[in-house]
């Protein structure tokens, strides 16, 4: 095993300490003598730091993952760990998540700029954990489509442990056996280039509903996404806002997987393509089919999901002839598809969101019990499909339909049994891969790795 492999191949790398070269050799272009080959910066979770914490003191695991790195590398390796609100609801500054969030993301940002341009031959590692993963996720997507504080090529690596904004396409994550979304939504547009070297790396426990929240459960997407945006200082007047961004959520990935659908069967060279790529090309396309689970789309997603399973079946059996009339109804069913969702966001704006004021309030300060929460959500459910039944309110019907007392109840309960369990907590001692490793094992055996290409 060679010590550039994926991170894909470190589950089953040596230990840490044989693992990284050693080297004495001067670099190349010496850096001055306060600047590190490597500065590390990491975004702790939320209640982890304050805007006033020792940036040099190790914080949680994310200290657990980078000080045993720092002593053993033969690399000058400082660390930053980004002081910023970290918060959900209120604090002293009248923010919610997203000011919090924000925060972290500007002092990590202006930290990144401030070594990059004293040290001009410093790289980078970026990492964070829950609320700091959400924030490092978003620094890294900005880096990878060239808009952020440095170039791509100065950051070695990402690590997002626990990402609130977890997507199911584009983010390779160890400890998920199937794909989900985060708590906070999805974050959507990759990682551009740090994807297509090996740039990224996401660690998700299974039962962690903050980065694997099932994308089929709607009722507990609807209540993360309020509860992890909220504007603190007016959570009524922003629930309002969330739940029509929420709508237009729903419609916006599986209009981006209809689109690139589409793209794919329109290629002139699909059938060729399909000639060499064979098995291979049937499971993108059928990835592809992953975000179209919604409701409004569920039967028509069905259809076009047992269409690549009949394309993988042809290219196995080299039936080739059948190929091009399967491939032209799976054109047809997705530009039907393509027509209800557009339809379906012409309408967002439409629903009315005043009653979903107290389902804020109810989440920014919340109660001793679920019943009153509970009941604020179906009244807002309620109010939005006229009073009318949520059978007769077009096309968002079905989605409406999910929101009844039962399954807004029991979402609550099972988030709190997810809260109790501690499962967001454990990723020092959880076994993540099939060997067994931890989540600061593997994030540590990623980390060796990419400054393995430096030493």
């Amino acid at each position: 095993m060679t010590i550039r492999h994926r991170c894909t191949s470190l589950a089953v790398s040596l230990p840490l300490t044989a693992t990284l070269l050693l080297s004495t050799a001067a670099p190349a272009h010496a850096a001055p003598p306060t600047c590190p080959a490597v500065e590390a910066i990491a975004i702790p979770g939320t209640t982890q730091t304050t805007p006033q914490a020792d940036p040099t003191k190790p914080v949680g695991i994310l200290g657990n993952i980078l000080e045993p790195i720092k002593r053993i590398v033969h690399l000058t390796v400082d660390t930053f760990y980004t002081p910023y609100p970290a918060t959900i609801f209120g604090g002293t500054d009248g923010g919610g998540y997203l000011a919090s969030k924000q925060a972290g993301i500007d002092s990590a940002d202006a930290h990144m700029r401030t070594v990059a341009n004293r040290c001009p031959h410093t790289n980078f590692l970026l990492t964070g954990y829950s609320q700091g993963a959400d924030a490092a996720g978003d620094i890294a997507a900005a880096i990878g489509h060239n808009r952020g504080a440095i170039p791509a090529n100065r950051l070695l690596g990402v690590a997002l442990v626990a990402d609130p904004s977890q997507s199911p396409v584009g983010q390779p994550t160890i400890g998920l056996n199937k794909p989900g979304v985060g708590f906070a939504g999805v974050r959507a547009g990759g990682f551009g280039a740090l994807t297509q070297r090996n740039g990224i790396l996401s660690i998700c426990a299974p039962l962690d509903y903050f980065c694997n929240l099932p994308q089929a459960d709607l009722v507990m997407r609807f209540i993360g996404h309020l509860g992890s945006h909220l504007d603190a200082s007016d959570p009524a007047g922003s629930a309002q806002k969330l739940a029509t961004m929420f709508m237009a959520g729903l419609v916006a990935p599986a209009t981006a997987a209809v689109n690139q659908i589409l793209q794919l069967v329109k290629d002139p060279n699909l059938i060729p393509d399909l000639v060499h790529r064979g098995v291979a090309f049937g499971v993108a396309l059928a990835q592809q089919l992953f975000w179209l689970a919604g409701p409004q789309v569920a039967a028509t997603a069905s259809e076009l999901f047992n269409a690549a399973g009949q394309i993988i079946n042809l290219i196995q059996a080299r039936a080739w002839t059948a190929l091009p009339a399967l491939i032209t109804a799976i054109a047809t069913k997705a530009a039907n598809v393509a027509t209800a969702l557009s339809k379906m966001q012409e309408q967002t704006n439409a629903i009315n969101v005043s009653a979903f004021g107290p389902v804020g309030a109810g989440l920014a300060h919340p109660g001793p019990g679920l019943g009153d929460l509970v009941t604020a959500v179906i009244n807002a459910i309620s109010v939005a499909t006229g009073g009318v039944g949520t059978q007769a309110t077009g096309i968002f019907g079905p989605t409406f339909a999910q929101f009844s007392a039962a399954t807004v109840a029991t979402a609550l309960k099972h988030f709190a049994e997810f809260i109790k369990g501690d499962y967001h907590n454990d990723y020092d001692t959880a076994r993540l891969d099939p060997a067994g490793h931890t989540g600061t094992q593997l994030v540590q055996r990623y980390f060796v790795n990419q400054l393995n290409r430096i030493v």
